[in-house]
This record gives C-alpha cells, structure tokens and sequence, in this order.
C-alpha cells in the first residue's frame, strides 16, 4: 500500500472510529478492516484500534458478540503503542475476558478463554497466584458489570465465574496431571510434566510456567465426558449446567452479589433452576455507606484467639446495625422482590446459594434483619458457594449418606499454643455419644482427660480421610482451632492439632493434596466447628479456606465459621445440629437452619437426651445472640 492509499485508509477508519465512539454510528467491520490493511507498526494504527477496543466493550450485547471476534487482532496492532491514557492498562486487562463472555467460552480460543484464569493458574509461587487471582477477580467484575448495563446477565455470569476462586480450583487441576494427559492422548506431554515434577505429580509449583500453559491448553481443548463442550479448568459453566446444579441440589436460585463501589452501583445476578436469568441493582450494597462494620468484620474475622474478646455491649449493637444493612443492601429486595416470582416449593422454604463477591462474603447475610425484627433464616434456606463451578462440581457427585460411625476430634491439647476449648470438648463428646456411638473420637474428653482412642493429632485426621475401611464411616467433626496466616505465606489457613512428629497442622493446602490420593474415599460430611474456618487467606473472591478445601476435594456437605464463634453458643448450636440431621433426619442444609431457628426460638426447649453439661450451657448463654448462630455457614449438598 503506497503513502497515499494509507492516508486515505487512516483518515476513513479514524472518521468511522470517532462517530462510533460517539454514538453517531458507523460500520465497525469496515473500520476494523481498514485496521487490518494499514501498517502495523505506526503509532496512529495502535491508537486507532485502542479506541475500537473501547468502542467493543461498550457495545450493546446484540452488537458485541460479533465485534467480540474482531479483538484479538485489534488488542495486538494496540499493543505495539499502548496509549498513555490512565485508564488503558484496565480496559486492556478485561478486554479478552469481554470476549470469552460475548463470544461464548466453548467457543473461544484458549489464550482467549484463559484471559483472567490463566495469569493466576500458571503462576509458580503462591503469593503471586494470589495477587494475579485478585487482578482477575476485579477484571471479572468489571466485565459483568459492563454485561448488566447491556442488559445481558448470561453474559455476566459467566465473565464473574471466570474470576472466582481461581487458586483453589487450581490446587485441583494442578493434581494427578499426567493420568489426565494420558487420558486425552497427550502422553508426550505427561512425560514432560512426570520429569518436571521429579516423578511427582504432588509438587505443581516446581513446574516451569510454559510448561503449565501448555497443559493448562491441553486439558482445556479436550472435550468433555459427554463428548461436547470442553470440561478443563477455564471452561466455566454454562446456564444449562447451573440450572442442572439446582435442581439437583433441590436450590430455587443461585444469587451473585456484587458489591457498590463510588463510582458504581450494586448488583444482584441471579440464575433461577427454571427459567432465564436476571439482575437487579443494590445501590446500597457496599459495606462503607451505610454503616462502618468494617472494624467489626475485621475483629470477627481475623483476632487472634488468644485475644480478649470484644465488649458484648459493642459487638450487639454493632452486629445489630450490620443486620439491618443487610436487609436493606440485598436480602430484602431479594426476598420481597424476587422470590415471589419463582416457583413455591411446598415441601420446603424457600432456598438461595449466595456467591458474594469482595468483602461481601464475610457477611451473615442469613441474618439480615427486617424491621420487625424478622432474620432473613426464618424466611428462607441460604448457603453458600465459591463459585458456580464449585456448586456443579458439588451437585455431580454421588450423595454419600451419613451413618452414626466416623471421626469426631475434641479440642486436642496443643499445648499452650491456643487456648483450652472446654465447651468444645463436652459438645464433641455429646455429639460422639448421642449420634455417633460408632465413631471413633480423639482429642480430650468433656472432662479433660485424653481420649485412649487418640490425641487428636494431624496425622490421625490424615489417616481418616485416606481409609477405606467402611467401618471408617463418612462423617468428620472438628472442635478445634481454625487459623490464619497472611496470603503471602504458603499455608494461608490450618487446623491446629495435637502434635506429633508429622507437626500439628493440617492446611487447606494438605487438605487438597491428601484427599486427592484417595478419590475412591467418599466423605458425606465435615462440620469444621473450628474458629474461621470457613475464611480465605487468599482473599474473598479466592474461597480457598478450609471449608472450600473440603469441597474441591470432593468432600459432599461442609459446615463452615465465618468468624471466631463463641464457645458456649456454638456447642450448643451443633448438637442441635447434629439432632436434626441424625434424629430427624434433615438434609444437611435444612439440618443447620433449624438449629439456627431453634437458637431463635425464645420458647426453645432441650431435646430428649441432650447431656446435663450441655444444658447448663445453654443456660449461661444467649443462644438467640447473631454473633452465636450466624456464623455457621453452609457448602455443598
């Protein structure tokens, strides 16, 4: 192309870009195509196809899947000469992540599919997976909200599941690599990895990050089981699968909740078990517009054990002011205004699984309160996941019921490393008693003593989670510490044990590793009556705390703590617990509620056999205090 054509070219596609980008009109392939023609290596070319990236990603959703296909090409001629604009950096962060969405992940290419996933999935050290997976969580957030302003909640979905919980599922992915490369037919690249990992398939993060793209591209190209769309670890689930998902798991509604911001409003996306998606906006859905409750969630959530603990005076009346947030912010309009559009169960409440984004996952939304003083449990069945792909993979797999065997651990003596749990131990010891006579219990006895069964050590839970034996069963109780370090570190969050030569930690991390070297080991149940164990080190979009771990690893059902529960209240609300699932005979998820609307109950009564110690607690406690029921959530089935 002569000097003179190029001008030409340049001035047309500049005039067709500026009517587009004001709103004037014009025909994008046509500029996109003159983009194609003319020098790659000008600045003008760069600064041309920068603003038709732009003009893409605020396309209306009918327009954007097509103008979608044309970015790849576009993000590269950009790339030669970035704009010095402040904002370019962002928007050239979630642009490929605008295509998988627009376009349709099954579809998309992988560099395109793994836009956000793949900078946190190919990272070798874990604090800059962390950061790289904060970045995507963001990056999808501004993608979705891009989605909703064009009123496209499908699109929105799939671009927030892109972002979520990016590490944890890797921890997964990252397992068993060369029996899966073999199962494709990538034996070449199976070897690869074997010599890579020095014949380990256990050390992911000694793997050169070339090397993980390539099989990261490898096992997301690989079809599915059932032949059709891909199945690999950046493929996320498309509406059908979550419609699929809930009505497995016998859920209404799975609800993302995204957080306001100062130059934002809140969102609601909800994906129904019957019928299309929607959205609705919360502009008071930010925790710093109502209300200060940032101290208090800080307190709740990251004190240390040891610490005194805070005021009860301040703590109800701070907790009192959260809870009408709540309700105010999201549950209410949720709850007055879209749950009566969805179809009546009438074998049940109504019931949601919240995925909340940022900061908003440390919340108890179950404890929104309404004005009359009515908590979002006693009106509908809340739980919790980490991502939709987390609650397909949940829905998938086979139920395992829960029998009167299994293991029940008792406040292990740690010796002075974290304080005694004393309640802890007499709610354990009653749980062992009354409903799992066959279950093998560790740690100390309601009276101190230790147990002759065993100290409660890391390598004891290991042990259990590995066997076989069916005597084994397939529940596992743990009245013990939950801790926390900080992302940057390798182990962000651990069961603190009795201890042993093997130490007396168990990490989220182990956790992950230990039970995928036992996928035939089939666990119903884990209720983590731990401090925080339901609390990421990674971050809140990350989800990977002891909680998630159990799941990813394929463990059916997870009760989880928010926050540093109070010992007295919450031995009192796991028996209950424990009641209603194994004398009642409750789901898991319907099993927790009633303890919680229990606990509210001011004419509560002690069920049959509940142990005189038991009770004497209940009498020193105010079970009907948030901070004593709310902070038990549920995961899973």
């Amino acid at each position: 192309m002569d000097e003179h054509t190029v001008a030409e070219t340049t001035a047309r596609c500049a005039a067709t870009v500026a009517a587009l980008a004001t709103g004037l009109g014009g025909d994008f392939d046509a500029a996109a195509a003159d983009l194609r023609r003319l020098p790659a290596d000008r600045p003008v070319t760069g600064a041309l196809a920068a603003a038709l990236v732009v003009v893409a990603l605020r396309s209306e959703p009918s327009a954007g899947a097509h103008r979608a296909r044309h970015l790849d090409h576009l993000l590269g001629l950009a790339d030669r000469h970035p704009p010095a604009a402040p904002e370019w950096p962002r928007l050239r962060a979630v642009a490929p992540t605008f295509a998988v969405v627009r376009t349709g992940a099954g579809g998309a290419s992988f560099d395109t599919r793994s836009a956000l996933a793949g900078d946190a999935l190919l990272q070798r050290a874990a604090a800059a997976a962390a950061a790289a997976a904060r970045d995507a969580a963001g990056s999808a957030v501004d993608i979705a909200r891009s989605c909703l302003m064009g009123n496209d909640p499908a699109a929105a979905v799939q671009a927030l599941d892109a972002g979520r919980a990016l590490v944890l599922f890797a921890a997964t992915e990252f397992l068993d690599v060369p029996a899966r490369l073999e199962r494709i037919g990538r034996s070449g690249l199976a070897t690869r990895w074997r010599l890579a990992a020095n014949g380990s398939a256990d050390k992911p993060g000694d793997i050169p990050t070339d090397l993980r793209a390539d099989v990261l591209a490898a096992l997301s190209a690989g079809p599915g089981a059932d032949g059709g769309r891909p199945a690999g670890p950046l493929a996320p689930p498309d509406l059908p699968e979550i419609r699929a998902a809930l009505a497995g798991l016998d859920a209404d509604a799975l609800v993302y909740l995204l957080p306001a911001t100062t130059a934002a409003t809140g969102w609601a996306v909800m994906v129904p078990a019957a019928g299309p998606p929607s959205f609705m906006a919360l502009p008071n859905l930010a925790l710093d517009v109502d209300v200060d409750v940032e101290p208090l969630l800080a307190t709740l959530s990251t004190r240390d054990p040891a610490a005194p603990d805070v005021g009860a005076d301040t703590m109800t009346a701070s907790l009192d002011i959260l809870c009408d947030w709540a309700w105010r912010a999201a549950i209410g309009p949720l709850v007055e205004r879209y749950l009566p559009e969805l179809p009546t169960p009438g074998h049940r409440p109504p019931r949601i699984v919240l995925v909340p984004q940022g900061n908003l996952a440390r919340v108890p939304w179950q404890a929104a309160r309404r004005g009359d003083g009515t908590y979002a449990v006693q009106l509908a069945a809340f739980s919790q996941a980490a991502s939709a792909r987390m609650l397909c993979r949940s829905a998938s797999a086979t139920p395992v019921p829960v029998l009167p065997v299994g293991l029940v651990v008792g406040d292990p003596d740690t010796h002075g490393r974290a304080p005694e749990l004393s309640a802890a131990r007499v709610e354990a010891y009653a749980v062992h008693q009354a409903f799992y006579p066959g279950a093998r219990y560790v740690g100390r006895r309601a009276d101190g003593s230790p147990s002759r069964s065993g100290r409660g050590t890391a390598a004891e839970v290991r042990e259990w989670l590995t066997t076989t034996r069916p005597a084994a069963g397939t529940m596992l109780h743990l009245a013990c510490h939950g801790m926390i370090q900080p992302a940057e570190a390798d182990t962000t969050s651990y069961l603190l044990l009795a201890t042993d030569a093997d130490g007396d930690r168990l990490s989220a991390e182990d956790l992950v590793i230990v039970l995928a070297r036992a996928p035939e080991r089939a666990i119903g149940l884990v209720v983590l009556a731990a401090c925080r164990a339901g609390v990421s080190g990674r971050g809140y979009d990350e989800a990977f705390s002891l909680g998630t771990a159990f799941l990813v690893a394929g463990v059916r059902s997870v009760l989880s703590t928010q926050w540093r529960v109070p010992d007295r209240d919450t031995s009192v609300l796991m028996y209950l617990f424990h009641h209603f699932l194994m004398a009642e005979r409750r789901p898991v998820w319907d099993a927790l509620r009633r303890a919680q609307l229990w606990m509210l109950d001011p004419d509560r009564r002690p069920p049959a056999g509940m142990p005189r110690p038991l009770v004497r607690q209940l009498s020193e406690a105010d079970p009907a205090r948030v901070v004593a029921w709310a902070g038990v959530v549920h995961g899973g089935q």
